[in-house]
């Protein structure tokens, strides 16, 4: 499985938005040298009246399409419909479509579709035509069922292994038979896992992102927190979010970071392909809805939305990213690949209440994962039965644990969170460590940035309260290298450079152990 891009092109030819075709191609061709396949969303439910499929046969009249028309129904038949309707069950757009596959997969060897509105492919005869009765229409439809399967295999017969991903919202009967045949659905959890990031409890059970708790056997489940149809996670955390703890209001921005950090901990954890809304990596605040004039009203949702590349630059942004990034290098990683990407996974869950926590079994048990969260405001308590006894590894902070098999109590603060690993990629990291630490006025935090470390590389401690504070430098042996600070800092974040103590380290992982006010955190770096 790789990471995807996905772009948005209309039937035989790019918009010129994207460039001249042979640009585009450039594009496609680098994605593929970086390992990144690209996706096109397409839309072949609908189709304006300036499309010559309608405007060759048109009636004028009714301003529709004309009852002669061998592409396109006279009206929708179905309630989801925008413009003029397809009829996927005449031969003339059977083979229409085919064509639009077969250029595109050929021609500019794209990896596959992401398709708009795949639950109106359908001409509705079980609901006598009906385009209100929405219960009958989200049914198990055969025709629907036997054109996907008609079209995934035209996709595989052009080229085998393309993905097939539906924008579907169908009955779970319907999409477990698309899933098994080898496609791939859109899986919206936006509400939960925004409850969930809020601090509102009662709404934050987020299970449905796992394709096991769908009853689904295979995990062809596109799960997703955002998208273009869906409200930001960290908008809704900010405007909406639990205030009832002055300590952990989440409608401050630290918090509500923090809080994003726990919700993808668990997220990117869950087995199947993931979608990730552009710049929710970077905690992206800006409503959905937002115009231009910076007002929020329903009717702006295309209005263009800032681009705000510094984002990049503000440490718990940045730290955000990396744990992201760090995240998915599981999902990667040779040791636990196949926890993600293959159907013989053992998932356990208990995802309902405040204190949640997912379980990873792989089956050979090579690979194990532990993700432990507190989605409250205030401390909770809870068990955990690791899958194994033993040596587990928390991937954040470097820390071991001792598991016995049996049921294990742990206790976190709000919005704490734990990853834990049965073999050690520690070292990996490489970004800053602290997930566990509490996240009250009085914690103790530290990140760098730049990382892999450059000659401008900062070393940020954000200082609870004037105190003495040191900050020692470990090579990955863990032995001392070097003092980075020992002094007092004052109340505040303060940014310390790293160039001279590490200007002359060769290529390798390192850590800085920040010790102050009773309190310790890690801070992993890279030397490349």
């Amino acid at each position: 499985m790789k990471a995807g891009v996905i772009i948005l092109l209309i039937f035989l030819a790019p918009d010129k938005y994207y460039g001249p075709k042979n640009s585009l191609k450039s594009f496609i061709d680098l994605c593929h040298s970086n390992g990144i396949a690209v996706i096109m969303d397409i839309a072949l439910n609908h189709t304006t009246g300036s499309n010559p499929l309608a405007a060759l046969y048109w009636n004028g009249t009714t301003n529709q399409p004309a009852a002669n028309n061998p592409w396109l129904n006279v009206s929708a038949t179905h309630p989801y419909n925008v413009f003029n309707d397809f009829n996927h069950e005449s031969l003339a757009t059977r083979y229409f479509t085919s064509r639009v596959i077969e250029y595109w997969l050929q021609e500019y060897k794209i990896d596959g579709f992401r398709w708009d509105l795949s639950k109106g492919f359908t001409q509705n005869v079980q609901c006598g035509g009906s385009t209100t009765n929405e219960s009958c229409i989200s049914d198990y439809h055969a025709d629907r069922v036997a054109i996907w399967k008609r079209y995934y295999d035209t996709m595989q017969l052009k080229s085998s292994g393309t993905y097939c991903i539906l924008e579907h919202f169908a009955n779970v009967t319907e999409e477990i038979e698309l899933s098994n045949y080898g496609m791939m659905l859109w899986g919206n959890n936006t509400f939960n896992f925004q409850e969930a990031t809020m601090g509102f409890v009662a709404n934050s059970n987020f299970e449905g992102y796992l394709h096991s708790a769908r009853g689904w056997s295979n995990p062809h489940l596109v799960a997703y927190m955002e998208s273009h149809d869906e409200e930001r996670i960290m908008y809704k955390a900010l405007q909406f979010g639990n205030t009832s703890n002055d300590s952990h209001n989440v409608r401050d921005l630290s918090p509500a970071l923090r809080r994003t950090e726990m919700t993808g901990a668990f997220f990117y954890m869950g087995p199947g392909p993931k979608m990730l809304w552009q710049f929710g990596e970077l905690g992206f605040d800006f409503s959905i809805n937002r115009c231009t004039d910076g007002t929020v009203n329903n009717n702006c949702r295309l209005d263009k939305k800032p681009i705000r590349w510094d984002y990049k630059t503000e440490p718990n942004r940045k730290r955000l990213y990396d744990v992201f990034s760090n995240l998915n290098r599981i999902r990667f990683h040779p040791w636990f690949k196949d926890v993600f990407i293959a159907n013989n996974t053992t998932i356990d869950r208990n995802l309902s209440g405040a204190f949640k926590s997912l379980r990873l079994r792989s089956a050979n048990d090579s690979s194990c994962v532990v993700v432990i969260g507190n989605f409250d405001v205030t401390a909770q308590s809870g068990s955990v039965t690791f899958p194994t006894a033993g040596t587990w590894y928390n991937y954040f902070t470097g820390s071991t644990i001792t598991t016995t098999g049996a049921a294990q109590s742990f206790t976190l603060q709000p919005g704490e969170y734990q990853v834990f690993l049965n073999r050690n990629l520690v070292s990996t990291v490489i970004t800053a460590s602290g997930s566990g630490p509490a996240l009250g006025a009085d914690a103790l935090q530290a990140m760098i940035y730049s990382n892999p470390v450059n000659p401008s590389s900062l070393l940020e401690i954000d200082v609870p309260r004037t105190g003495m504070i040191q900050a020692v430098l470990y090579n990955n042996s863990g032995q001392q290298l070097g003092i980075v600070h020992n002094g007092i800092l004052v109340k505040g974040k303060q940014r310390i450079s790293l160039a001279a103590q590490t200007g002359h380290l060769p290529v390798g992982h390192y850590l800085v152990k920040i010790t102050g006010l009773n309190q310790t955190v890690a801070v992993k770096f890279v030397i490349q």
